[in-house]
């Protein structure tokens, strides 16, 4: 079984300062509910807004050159292969052109020779290995490590200096950690997280952290305040804006977070 990654998009601290929250007694519930916010800005917007490593599938296109990459945000594009073989950069264009994420493979089949090719069946034939979600913007947290990481199960690391959040989704050489607990400039995190593989690093590197668009997390905020604030309370709402219908439980999707995320809803939802 594939390891799930806890991808938060907002941080501990970023919902007990909306909270006006200062002790850790609920600080597990409040977890949750920053979670289950996270699940629901995914399922609603069909979209992940961290970059996540994976290799994908496609059937070959009826034309042979164009593949529309359906209900997938492509970052960045490392191995492209169908029955035939590895296919290089030389040989594809991705669309759209000038920005991300991109939504299509079009092979220059003048310049291969072919199109996209399989033996008997047409389906799964197409294999692409990259970095798939809406975004992948990062920054430096400032910190660097403190000590050696010198295994791949470590699952501790020890920051230059306080400043770590439980939520937060580090980037450290090429490894992506998910931070789920902090005492002082130590955080505990879940190595290789969004598809990367842990590695050893060593001390004085840099920690960066990937962001997500501010009102997404402003968003997953409303949201989880909304689940606290109401955890007593019951009924089910239902709000249409704009050709959407939105439904939302106690614990699940304000109106406000509802009109933020519709502007990144996958077409065709």
């Amino acid at each position: 079984m594939a390891l799930v990654t806890a991808r938060w998009y907002c941080t501990l601290d970023d919902l007990k300062a909306e909270l006006g929250e200062t002790g850790t007694t609920n600080d597990a519930r409040l977890g949750r509910y920053i979670a289950q916010a996270s699940r629901s800005i995914e399922a609603f917007t069909g979209r992940t807004f961290y970059p996540v490593t994976a290799t994908k599938y496609f059937d070959a296109p009826r034309d042979g050159c164009s593949l529309f990459l359906a209900y997938e945000d492509l970052l960045t594009l490392t191995t492209l292969t169908d029955d035939t073989g590895t296919i290089t950069s030389t040989y594809y264009w991705l669309y759209p052109l000038n920005v991300t994420p991109k939504h299509s493979v079009v092979l220059d089949t003048g310049s291969l020779g072919r199109g996209f090719q399989y033996d008997e069946d047409p389906q799964r034939a197409i294999s692409i290995a990259g970095q798939w979600g809406y975004g992948d913007d990062y920054q430096d947290t400032g910190l660097t490590l403190s000590a050696n990481v010198t295994t791949t199960t470590a699952t501790k690391i020890t920051a230059s200096s306080a400043g770590l959040e439980v939520g937060m989704m580090l980037l450290i050489g090429t490894e992506a950690m998910h931070v789920s607990a902090v005492s002082g400039n130590v955080a505990t995190v879940q190595r290789g997280a969004l598809g990367t593989t842990a590695a050893t690093h060593l001390i004085s590197t840099a920690v960066y952290r990937y962001i997500v668009p501010v009102d997404v997390t402003q968003a997953c905020i409303e949201m989880a305040s909304y689940a606290n604030n109401t955890r007593t309370a019951g009924g089910v709402k239902r709000e249409t804006i704009g050709e959407y219908t939105v439904e939302y439980g106690s614990q699940d999707m304000t109106s406000n977070a509802a009109r933020v995320l519709t502007a990144y809803r996958r077409i065709g939802l």
